[in-house]
């Protein structure tokens, strides 16, 4: 009698449920995304050519080939990644401060002991930025994000780093968003070698047909793998480990039945971020200006293969030659010469020559292709990149002011794109990371006023501050106005709170607010001022009473009196 299998624990069959939601769902997600594939292998193919992977294993033998051989005019590569470069520089610029932190309560923000804090975490934060690879994984996601419309990199933690980002490019990875349209799920197919997989998960995690290729050494052999985060809809709060955290992650080889999963990982947040450059209606993925850029590169890339054999026919036209020469070698280089029998009984019917003559007016070919060039770039917002040489280019007197006002309205062009990606991308980065240095003991005890209160993530980047110089305008113009009335009615001032419009204007300009003085110290200064205004007009008036009492002592009024010496004696009667 067969030996009946043991029964599954419980921990093996909960993993087992996992793997198979995953695969269900890797199926339904790979036919939600099937339309937009197409479309971002189009974007790969005429734009941008290095990036992409819609194959679950890449062709070994073509990752180092020539990309984009099929481009023959690079405008729209050279747009985009001219775009991405500006918005790494305007929204996470590495040169610069882009975030700094406060609180949700007014109170905690005046608090010292909140400022000290605040204060000492952002620069333990910056440091960890600075120090991993968060910039690296910027620059690329903000290459992917308006070409594709969607970027996606994961933020997990990591011992040597304290978090590391993984930024992923289109094709790799599945997402879906919940009822309030926020991307809470992500699925991606990617591969790796034996050797990565094996110090990754370690060697008894992984399945046997890796541990069989590590034990024959065959250490570059590469598997496919999945890696599924999602909501763990089973949660059960207060529970350890996976079941008990909000979300959860499942990687597991593909196609491999026999082994339920390499590895589950819990998270206490969303360990990814999935921005979006616009999103319409319910769809989980976004669209570029790359997308809206397309049509335009395709026509391009068609305009430039016309202009080229327009040229070509022109420089190396089609010839006919006399058939007596089919035998004999002939010369085409400049300069050559090519003996013909019997040349002279040949006349004008012998030799080579065109067949027909090539003359091409190229002009208006020309112009096309310079009208899709302009197009492009500007579809690929280029035009905000070359503003201010185009103010300074001017032939009209331009001052500074009104130079300002001009990138002001061009910047609000990115004010929708900024907002979406402050709150899909850089909100989940820095509460991730916080949340990731808070509990591995790198950030200082909190005080106690932010016990009841929540951090508030306030951005000062390049492209922040010209979204709020608008009202720096405001106010600037106010100025003036209410200046303009005081030389008819100086009590007009008093309608203006000069102290809180100062405060105001700084902040909008990111005036570092340590430089600033508290209002405590600012009553301070104008209580001495007060009173030192005070001592110096007591110190005047007694010394204009004491030039008094020196004239009436001078001034001989008769009877061998002064004028003092009168008055005081009347005084004393």
């Amino acid at each position: 009698m067969a030996k009946p299998s043991p029964k599954p624990q419980p921990e093996t069959d909960g993993i087992q449920k996992l793997r198979d939601e995953a695969d269900r769902r890797l199926v339904l997600m790979r036919m939600d995304r099937l339309s937009w594939r197409e479309t971002w292998r189009e974007i790969s193919h005429f734009i941008l050519p290095t990036r992409g992977r819609y194959f679950a294993i890449p062709n070994q033998a073509s990752r180092g080939r020539v990309k984009g051989p099929q481009i023959v005019d690079r405008t729209a590569t050279t747009a985009l990644y001219t775009l991405g470069a500006f918005l790494m520089a305007g929204i996470t610029s590495p040169a610069r401060d882009w975030f700094r932190l406060a609180t949700s309560s007014e109170d905690a923000n005046d608090d010292p002991q909140v400022k000290v804090w605040l204060a000492d975490t952002k620069r333990r934060l910056q440091r960890v930025l600075a120090t991993g690879n968060f910039y690296a994984s910027m620059a690329q996601l903000f290459e992917e994000l308006p070409a594709f419309g969607t970027g996606a990199c994961l933020i997990l933690q990591d011992y040597e780093d304290v978090v590391r980002f993984y930024p992923l490019t289109a094709g790799e990875y599945y997402i879906a968003q919940n009822a309030r349209g926020e991307v809470d799920t992500i699925f991606r197919e990617y591969v790796q070698n034996v050797a990565q997989l094996v110090e990754k998960f370690g060697y008894d995690n992984c399945s046997p047909t890796i541990q069989g290729l590590w034990d024959n050494r065959q250490l570059t052999q590469e598997v496919p793998v999945v890696h599924a985060i999602m909501p763990n809809a089973s949660r059960q709060r207060g529970a350890f480990g996976w079941k008990g955290a909000p979300y959860i992650g499942v990687y597991y080889e593909y196609g491999n039945r026999t082994h339920a999963a390499l590895k589950v990982e819990s998270y206490p947040r969303k360990p990814f971020i999935a921005p979006r450059w616009s999103a319409v209606s319910n769809d989980a993925y976004g669209h570029g200006p790359a997308e809206e850029a397309l049509p335009d590169t395709k026509s391009l890339q068609v305009a430039q293969l016309r202009l080229s054999e327009a040229i070509d026919k022109y420089a190396r036209p089609p010839t006919m030659a006399d058939s007596s020469l089919q035998q004999q070698m002939v010369s085409l280089m400049p300069g050559g010469l090519t003996f013909v029998p019997g040349l002279n009984q040949i006349g004008n019917g012998g030799g080579i020559r065109p067949v027909y003559e090539v003359n091409p007016n190229i002009t208006p070919l020309q112009e096309r292709i310079q009208e899709f060039r302009q197009q492009i770039k500007t579809t690929l917002k280029n035009d905000l990149i070359l503003m201010i040489s185009q103010d300074m280019d001017s032939t009209q007197p331009v001052t500074a002011a009104e130079i300002n006002v001009r990138q002001q309205e061009k910047m609000l062009a990115l004010g929708p794109v900024l907002e979406r990606f402050h709150n899909e991308a850089l909100d989940p980065i820095i509460s991730t990371t916080l949340d990731i240095m808070e509990r591995g003991g790198l950030l200082l005890p909190r005080p106690d006023a932010l016990k009841s209160t929540s951090l508030k993530v306030n951005y000062v980047s390049v492209f922040a501050q010209a979204q709020q110089s608008t009202e720096t305008t405001g106010i600037e113009q106010f100025v003036r106005f209410i200046m303009s009335q005081a030389g008819v009615d100086p009590s007009v001032i008093d309608n203006v709170d000069l102290d809180r419009m100062a405060e105001r204007y700084g902040e909008l300009l990111n005036i570092d607010p340590t430089i600033l003085r508290s209002p405590e110290a600012v009553a301070s200064m104008r209580q001495q001022r007060e009173y030192a205004q005070q001592q110096q007009a007591a110190s005047e008036q007694a010394m204009n009473l004491a030039q008094g009492a020196k004239n009436l002592s001078q001034t001989d009024v008769g009877g061998g009196q002064n004028a003092l010496s009168a008055i005081m004696s009347g005084i004393e009667q």
